[in-house]
């Protein structure tokens, strides 16, 4: 009978999730640009209408009432493509998984994932350049880089843990 893949990652005897630190919650700044945007519309609606009693402008609009609803439309686009190309890369990941007959390593960058399955006897992890560089782990044919998340300092340890849980996986 065949298993769900919930089912399956269950069975993980080791596990890695590795995120991006965002200083500011993707929907935080979300809500920010929604409330930036409906200011902008209602300042738009009072500049352009005649009778209200906030606004004593007369109809029609100058052209600086114009020019100023026009700056506040040019700024929430802005802020929104700004927004789009953050929130892109807030879901960037990496997910290192491993059990005694299979290892996962996904790598997660801007929508694109990369991945590598393979038994835990042919995989290797490796520095790319030094003790402080990203990791390469490798196996039958494949590989991925991971550790971009991980401070430099930090990197090495995960390497070290990393061929510490290949060991013991039998156990």
């Amino acid at each position: 009978m065949a298993r769900s893949a919930r089912d399956q990652a269950d069975d993980w005897q080791a596990e890695w999730l590795l995120m991006r630190q965002l200083p500011v919650p993707l929907a935080v700044l979300s809500r920010w640009w929604w409330m930036a945007s409906v200011l902008g519309l209602v300042a738009a609606l009072l500049s352009f209408s005649g009778a209200s009693d906030l606004s004593p402008v007369a109809w029609p609009p100058s052209v600086h009432e114009l020019q100023l609803v026009l700056a506040l439309v040019a700024v929430s686009l802005i802020a929104r493509l700004a927004l789009r190309a953050y929130g892109h890369h807030a879901q960037d990941h990496d997910h290192i998984a491993m059990r005694a007959d299979r290892v996962h390593v996904s790598c997660c960058r801007g929508g694109q994932t990369q991945s590598l399955d393979c038994h835990p006897r042919w995989l290797r992890v490796e520095p790319v350049q030094h003790d402080r560089s990203l990791i390469r782990v490798s196996g039958e044919g494949c590989s991925v880089v991971v550790g971009e998340f991980v401070p430099s300092d930090g990197r090495k340890q995960l390497a070290n843990e990393l061929r510490w849980a290949l060991r013991h996986l039998d156990d």
